[in-house]
């Protein structure tokens, strides 16, 4: 008997869609990054926008960020230091200019060498930023995606990249979903961006905006450093589990349409 319910259920299983959602994404995002990107034209917000971002880093050898950090962090022995001006592009031609020095130690026992790193943005005038701009701009990036998805996937709508893949939300019931509960979707579909993000801006508002006082910190160890690289690697597992696990063991829904009780259907 639990055989055949089983099997049954099977039979019935809605398909992954994956591709259709796949490009559907793709085509959404990239609508969505060009109006962000020209929100960032008007609004000093760097909302850090991840498909349209590229980053370019030269190495400098003299200035005065270098000789701050010469003065201020001194080598020890076996160690060696890269200093970058690097320019990041966003999409419209949005550029930021960062300072970035490195320090690499070697392993004396032949082992993998390890590596110390603080960057700081920099103004127009080459000078160091400081406030809260950059710390707030990807939270704001990310809910206003958040928001747009949810705003388009609600109440009969679609998104474009899902209208030309032919595919919706719907609820469990078929009904199209409500703004509440396309919201609350959503959140959870970027929770580990947002998890991302959101430890990244904790990081930096809980540590000194002074670029000074962060070379200072660094050369000792700081375990902020060592705290922040061990979440960012297990978010990325959670993140992996999150968004793949469920297509690998496909039970006709992703984990954030079964708290929600919705579905991905074709039209």
């Amino acid at each position: 008997m639990d055989i055949n319910i089983t099997q049954a259920s099977q039979r019935t299983l809605q398909p992954r869609l994956f591709w259709r959602r796949a490009i559907a994404y793709l085509i959404d995002m990239t609508i969505f990054e060009i109006v962000l990107g020209a929100v960032m034209l008007i609004v000093p917000l760097n909302f850090e926008i991840p498909l349209f971002q590229s980053t370019q880093c030269e190495v400098v050898s003299s200035g005065p960020l270098v000789e701050k950090v010469e003065r201020e962090w001194p080598l020890k022995s076996a160690e060696t230091r890269v200093n970058q001006i690097c320019l990041t592009r966003e999409i419209l031609g949005v550029e930021r200019r960062f300072f970035r020095t490195t320090v690499i130690t070697d392993n004396a026992d032949g082992g993998s060498a390890s590596w110390r790193s603080v960057s700081v943005a920099l103004d127009q005038n080459g000078d160091p930023v400081e406030g809260i701009g950059d710390i707030l701009g990807p939270l704001v990036g990310v809910f206003l995606v958040s928001l747009a998805f949810s705003s388009l996937s609600s109440n009969g709508r679609r998104t474009l990249g899902k209208k030309i893949l032919a595919i919706r939300v719907v609820t469990v019931e078929g009904t199209p979903p409500h703004f509440r509960r396309s919201l609350k979707r959503e959140l959870l579909k970027f929770s580990p961006w947002i998890a991302f993000v959101g430890v990244d801006s904790i990081v930096a508002a809980s540590t000194s905006q002074s670029f000074d006082t962060m070379i200072r910190s660094v050369p000792d160890g700081d375990a902020t450093i060592t705290i922040q690289i061990v979440v960012a690697v297990v978010l990325s597992v959670l993140a992996l589990v999150w968004w793949l696990m469920p297509l690998i063991r496909w039970r006709g829904q992703m984990f954030y349409d079964q708290l929600t009780g919705c579905a991905v259907r074709r039209t």
